[in-house]
């Protein structure tokens, strides 16, 4: 089924996955099939509120926009206190395989990595397989596999953290996808190391270089001791397991927004992320959203996120300056600098301002965020409930409301200023 337009108390995002009801946060395992995208992201039917006993929630996109939603794929067994994060990938015969996160009731931090296969070729029945990995000793934190073929073997990532609050990625690897050793650690991160990546890492994912990548880069998401922070990569070279840093830098702006970066390749085989994006709701119905698709780039060893192509594929010219729920702008910003989006009603349903290279987003009930951008242009993309802003320090995540009469652009300067609907 199609996740409806309209929810009980109003729009729904059109471009943005949202859950049928209830809560979700990480999206996870992207693979393509025969023409189709499916998508698995963690899923707690009947709560607003994030628990334990996370699900894995289904979803399939020909164009990795528009989502039809599936029944649920996997529901947490009498051992497991909930399905958490992890990863899909298509074995040598063909048939994908889902590995995640086991979460465990005498330790929510320290789970085990399960198998599930398919029942159906449609992806939508699973069975629950063994039991693959267990942590190590001294393993405080230990979550979220990302399995992928290297030459004759294969390799698995999990992130952790230390009782010594040291975040790194432990290193597996096995002949078969079954029978898996301990390799090693792919690298490590202290508390202390500045900028701040936290004391354990979540999700990790390792983006090797290929088109339009000089670089290969490792994405990690930044836990503190309970608390989801931001994104954060770094350029660096992988070779046999072992990953070299190089310098750090943020991909998300704040502490509310983009979480949970999940890496996959497009049908024309570009390095793309998937985010969570937290604190978009439709109040009583259903929380949390799945960001639009983003391609993976690096300039001068920085990281650069630019919205798929898939995103101007659906672009319209406006009539005149007709309100609409779902835009997209490029704003040209000069010196100081500033832009609106409008209700019908000429209220400001969000802000942004530029002064010396700073940009701050303001919406209406939530705390402004401020992040630096010096690029020439910045992407805007609205789409009822969800604000994404591409700015050059970090991707912004923030909710609107009062979305239902739709919104228009107004700038300081309208010749700085392009934009289109999106359907």
């Amino acid at each position: 089924m199609s996740v409806a337009t309209h929810s009980r108390n109003g729009l729904r995002p059109a471009l943005h996955l949202t859950p049928p009801e209830g809560w979700m946060n990480d999206p996870h395992g992207l693979i393509h099939l025969d023409g189709t995208y499916h998508l698995f992201f963690q899923y707690v039917p009947g709560s607003l509120t994030w628990r334990p006993d996370c699900h894995w929630g289904h979803a399939t996109s020909t164009d990795l926009l528009h989502w039809d939603v599936h029944p649920i794929a996997l529901f947490p067994d009498d051992d497991e206190v909930g399905v958490w994060s992890g990863s899909a990938v298509v074995g040598d015969d063909g048939v994908p395989v889902l590995l995640y996160t086991a979460a465990q009731e005498e330790n929510l931090d320290r789970s085990l990595v399960r198998a599930a296969y398919p029942v159906s070729e449609d992806l939508v029945v699973w069975r629950k397989g063994e039991v693959l990995v267990r942590p190590r000793e001294g393993d405080a934190v230990f979550r979220d596999p990302v399995v992928f073929r290297e030459g004759d073997h294969w390799r698995m990532l999990v992130g952790q953290g230390t009782s010594d609050e040291v975040a790194g990625v432990a290193v597996y690897r096995s002949p078969d996808m079954k029978n898996w050793e301990y390799d090693g650690l792919l690298t490590t991160r202290p508390a202390t190391a500045d900028p701040y990546t936290g004391v354990a890492w979540e999700c990790p994912q390792l983006v090797q270089r290929t088109r339009g990548l000089e670089s290969d880069v490792l994405i990690v998401s930044v836990w503190n001791h309970g608390v989801t922070l931001n994104v954060a990569a770094t350029a660096g070279i992988y070779v046999d397991g072992r990953f070299a840093q190089g310098e750090w830098q943020t991909l998300t702006a704040g502490t509310s927004g983009h979480y949970a970066a999940s890496h996959f390749a497009d049908v024309d085989g570009r390095p793309c992320v998937l985010f969570w994006i937290r604190d978009i709701m439709d109040p009583g119905t259903w929380v949390g959203a799945i960001s639009v698709p983003y391609v993976v780039s690096d300039e001068d060893g920085r990281i650069v996120l630019t919205p798929h192509p898939s995103v101007a594929a659906v672009r319209t010219a406006p009539d005149g300056d007709e309100p609409a729920t779902a835009l997209d702008l490029e704003w040209s910003p000069r010196g100081i600098d500033h832009l609106s989006l409008v209700g019908p009603d000429c209220a400001v349903r969000a802000d942004l301002a530029i002064a010396d290279g700073v940009l701050t987003v303001t919406v209406p009930g939530a705390d402004p965020v401020m992040v630096e951008h010096r690029a020439p242009t910045l992407r805007v993309i609205a789409d009822a409930q969800v604000l994404e802003v591409v700015a050059s320090g970090g991707l912004v995540g923030l909710p609107l409301t009062d979305v239902a009469g739709g919104f228009r652009p107004v700038a300081d300067e309208p010749s700085r200023l392009a934009w289109w609907h999106l359907s």
